[in-house]
């Protein structure tokens, strides 16, 4: 693989991970449990539930 490449997929990774930690986050936080998880396999579902407004069971936490 090129340095281009590997340069890349340091970036891509980087960019996922702080996905994890910010959106991802958001999202559980909010109550929506399933646009979470499968926002590990597509990450524009952390971005949906991250938007959306919280679950009424989240609000009573």
């Amino acid at each position: 693989m090129s340095f281009l490449e590997w340069l890349l997929m340091a970036i891509l990774f980087t960019i996922y991970l702080t996905c994890i930690f910010t959106v991802a986050a958001i999202a559980f936080r909010n109550g929506h449990w399933i646009l979470g998880i499968l926002g590990i396999f597509f990450p524009v579902f952390w971005l949906v539930g991250a938007v959306l407004p919280p679950t009424p069971e989240a609000v009573l936490e």
